[in-house]
Formats: structure tokens, sequence, C-alpha cells
């Protein structure tokens, strides 16, 4: 039940679990016009998009709630330098993948390869290394 999952969401924080009640009294009372419910709510599962989506099965249809833009990833330097060091390390005795790797890169950066030719490329030249595609997910925009 859509309450409980609210619940379980804010059990360290059960001030927003109530307060959230009370909005709903508060527009059933007419106090709140729609717009200032889903203001509030927006407010209250700020974090909590899959809470947000299923509040809006609750709306009116045509009434659509737009998620907050997602921040995007930060990659430090020393992230980078990190993952291309265990690249090379992984592949010593291999070197022609670390400079596959870094071809790739290279064209990617030049615009000659897109992000999703990018990515199905490194999973084939590190077939086998799960490790080392999960992390170049981090990479991806």
């Amino acid at each position: 039940m859509y309450l409980n999952e609210i619940k379980d969401a804010f059990k360290d924080e059960k001030h927003k679990y109530y307060e959230f009640l009370r909005v709903l009294k508060d527009f059933e009372k007419r106090r709140i016009d729609l717009e200032g419910v889903v203001a509030r709510v927006k407010e209250f599962f700020q974090g909590h998009d899959e809470l947000l989506l299923k509040f809006q099965t609750f709306l009116p249809d045509g009434f659509v709630i737009s998620l907050p833009p997602k921040k995007p990833k930060v990659i430090t330097k020393e992230f980078a330098l990190k993952y291309i060091s265990k690249v090379k390390t992984r592949f010593r005795r291999n070197p022609q993948v670390y400079e596959s790797f870094l071809d790739i890169m290279q064209m990617f950066k030049n615009d000659h390869k897109s992000a999703k030719e990018l990515h199905q490329t490194v999973i084939s030249i590190f077939q086998g290394h799960q490790d080392l595609i999960d992390e170049f997910t981090h990479f991806l925009p």
C-alpha cells in the first residue's frame, strides 16, 4: 500500500509522513488546492522520485508531475586517473587491450563515437572484467 511505502521511506523522519497526511486532509477540506498539494508533496519527497511518480497516479488525468533534473555525475580527476591506472595494470600482459581502450576514448573525445558505441566497445574489450565495465559506466553521460 502506498501509505506504507511512504511510512517506510520516512521511518527516521516521521514528521514528514504526518505532514503529508495533513496536506491531504487540508486538500480534502479545500484549504489547499491541487497545485499546492503537488508543490508540498514534491518538497516532502525530494530525493524519493519513486514515491513522487506513484503519487501522480492519484492525480487527475493530464496533471503531470515533472521530476527535478538529475544532478550530473561528478567525476574527479583522481577517480579517472585511478581507473585508467587500474585498466593499465589489469592488462599489463595484454597491452593491446589497454591501447584499444585509449584509442576508443580518444575517438569519443573527438566525436567519432557516441556514448552508446563507446559503452558497447568497452563491454566488448573488457569482456570477463565486469568490475571494469561497471566502473566505466560512471564516465558515461
